[in-house]
């Protein structure tokens, strides 16, 4: 399919049914703030009254690529509007902004500043990387708009996660250039998509879970063993360079294992070295978590661990751009028909410009 009106992409994301939503990239260059235009101009048309708030982990909207030097595509926000982004960030676009408060939370652009533009214009993005302090925001955004639908300009491949437990939805974009070929792409597609998607635990273990998580901010890992419950807890600063300590928690009758953080290669096969690592759930925070390459998800399945989730996400729509890295542009209708062979999620495309 392709969705190119605005009112049929406010309708395919049911946008007038969510409170917040993540953009998320398979990479750089996916096109992600070009749909993120797309989306606050089909939701503003979809439901005028209603007030948008934006921002981002990390750092979006800007006139070009800090690392690369290439032109990117800018947020465009309209009147009205919420903003929160670093006070660096603020003059660096053209829109006219109203500092409603200070955030009290700190980036590496300084500290995030919430806004509310008083005209028409591009704006510079940089929001918290961390997901508490997108939570904080979000509840201070609140505060002042209560029934706004937030926006997150999100990566998968940065730190804080941009969906489950932030955000109720996300949508995947995936661009040429992120992959040499249109079938490497649909690959990669078909990947996050079963990570996105993936089955949230029983709920009395996710309360659990988020309770013991929010009762121990360092809390990394949660293991559990049968109804009993939370068997461990296990404190520590991340979960790279701590899989050994992790696997020599485990025993032999643990049944569930919470990770909080990157769910990566490295951190997973450091457990599959555990004899006790089998026949386990083993749930990250959500589907953005996960960087688990196709070798050790091999490895996962013949030792009969499965994954989960403690925050299901929304997937509504997958968006694909045609624009390879170095310009030229792959056939559309070829490039949709690809990835929706290989998933069940809607697939479009949206175009170039979204203002």
């Amino acid at each position: 399919m392709s969705v190119s009106e605005p009112i049929r992409l406010a309708e395919q994301l049911n946008l007038k049914a969510l409170s917040s939503i993540a953009i998320v990239g398979l990479g750089k260059d996916a096109g992600k703030t070009t749909v993120l235009n797309h989306i606050m101009r089909a939701a503003e048309q979809e439901m005028p009254k209603r007030s948008l708030a934006i921002t981002s982990i990390g750092r979006d909207g800007e006139q070009e690529d800090v690392v690369t030097g290439n032109v990117k595509p800018r947020v465009y926000v309209k009147k009205g509007q919420l903003v929160a982004t670093a006070r660096r960030s603020i003059m660096r676009g053209d829109a006219s902004l109203e500092v409603l408060s200070l955030s009290g939370i700190r980036t590496a652009e300084g500290e995030v500043a919430i806004l509310r533009a008083r005209s028409n214009g591009f704006v510079e993005l940089a929001g918290p990387s961390i997901a508490s302090d997108i939570r904080a925001l979000e509840a201070q955004l609140r505060k002042i708009s209560p029934d706004c639908l937030m926006l997150v300009d999100g990566a998968l491949s940065r730190t804080s996660p941009a969906g489950g437990g932030l955000t109720e939805a996300v949508v995947l974009v995936g661009g040429m250039a992120n992959a040499s070929s249109i079938e490497e792409l649909a690959h990669k597609i078909k990947k996050q998509v079963i990570n996105l998607t993936r089955s949230a635990l029983d709920q009395d273990l996710r309360t659990l879970a988020s309770d013991a998580f929010c009762d121990h901010p360092k809390a990394r890992a949660l293991i559990f063993n049968g109804p009993g419950g939370i068997r461990r807890i296990l404190e520590m600063p991340a979960l790279i360079g701590h899989g050994e300590e992790i696997k020599k928690a485990l025993l032999p009758d643990d049944t569930v294992l919470v990770l909080r953080g990157a769910m990566t290669s490295r951190v997973v096969s450091e457990l599959l070295d555990s004899e006790h690592f089998e026949k386990i759930k083993l749930a990250a925070e959500d589907g953005t978590r996960y960087f688990i390459d196709d070798k050790t998800m091999k490895r996962l399945a013949e030792r009969d661990v499965t994954l989960w989730v403690l925050h299901p996400l929304l997937l509504p729509l997958v968006i694909v751009n045609p624009k390879a890295e170095d310009g030229h542009a792959v056939d559309v209708d070829s490039l949709i028909h690809a990835v929706s062979s290989e998933i069940a999620v809607p697939v479009a495309h949206l175009g170039a410009s979204g203002w």
